[in-house]
């Protein structure tokens, strides 16, 4: 068959995710990379107003329409929330650890014993709120870009941050989890929704190159990702709304399989939250249910104040 033309960021972290994936392919099916330009979310340096979906992925779903690229790669957070007409998520890759992590100036410290008046940078709106609800005695300041780029404020003496928030996930792709200072709870702070699950996106029509990627599909993930998927559609979310949550699959002691969802949302300077948790045996049902449990307690109001 031809090469098959794969398409993801060009950001030290979106290239170091990507190559084990060709690698895992390259054997049965020839691959080709080709990297974006950084996207308009890597290009806002202050991540705050990214309110709106599709800034990392535009590019890319461009010329995934347009025929220049076969496949594109995804972080399923920073994914469109909506389908594109035309494309579709054809492929989950193996979900990794969903939780953030603490990474610090001084070594040994955790998130609970920074002492107070401790500067913690993170631009995302999720980690600021659930810093400030955990952690209201420290002082959370905007910092974004690719993940390298906020681990290397921590040595400039000019920044003056304590530590940085990112996800543990991140961590491992860049070979760097020996940095990671304290893995936080989910209680803490709520992974997003889609966290941790690399996605792969083709033309609705290309049988070919779905046939291709089929073996790194994970049903597991796929079930998690859709139910989270479900949960954005209905509360209007996308990667930087002040909104998280996941779907956890359970298996008890006889095998049989039932999924927890747990949607959460928050005023964006943490003072008020509303969370809760559905359980079922159908992970769509559980998604629709804690949405309309959300927004039946105010979620949609909560989003807007500012």
């Amino acid at each position: 068959m031809n090469p098959l033309r794969v398409g993801g960021r060009a950001s030290k972290m979106s290239l170091m995710q990507t190559a084990p994936i060709l690698a895992s392919l390259s054997p049965a099916v020839p691959t080709i990379l080709r990297p974006f330009t950084e996207a308009e979310g890597d290009r806002t340096k202050n991540r705050a107003p990214l309110e709106s979906d599709g800034v990392f992925s535009d590019e890319i779903e461009t010329a995934l329409l347009a025929g220049e690229i076969d496949v594109a790669v995804h972080c399923l957070k920073d994914a469109p929330t909506l389908d594109t007409p035309g494309l579709t998520m054809s492929a989950y890759l193996r979900r990794d650890e969903i939780r953030d992590c603490l990474v610090t100036r001084e070594p040994g410290v955790t998130l609970d014993s920074l002492p107070a008046g401790a500067t913690i940078a993170t631009a995302s709106v999720r980690r600021t709120a659930a810093l400030r609800i955990h952690r209201p005695d420290i002082t959370v300041v905007p910092l974004r870009g690719p993940v390298d780029t906020r681990l290397r404020a921590l040595d400039d003496p000019a920044s003056r941050i304590d530590a940085v928030v990112v996800a543990t996930c991140s961590m491992e792709r860049l070979g760097m989890a020996h940095a990671v200072a304290d893995r936080i709870s989910p209680e803490v702070i709520c992974p997003p929704l889609g966290a941790a699950i690399i996605a792969f996106q083709t033309r609705e029509d290309d049988t070919v190159t779905r046939e291709a990627i089929s073996a790194l599909h994970d049903p597991t993930t796929a079930v998690e990702a859709e139910a989270e998927r479900l949960v954005l559609r209905q509360l209007g979310g996308f990667c930087n709304a002040p909104l998280a949550g996941y779907c956890s699959t359970v298996r008890d002691a006889e095998g049989t399989i039932s999924y927890m969802v747990r949607a959460r949302s928050f005023t964006p300077d943490g003072t008020t939250s509303i969370d809760v948790r559905r359980s079922g045996s159908d992970a769509s049902e559980a998604a629709l249910a804690a949405s309309h449990e959300l927004i039946r307690f105010g979620a949609n109001e909560l989003a807007a104040v500012h």
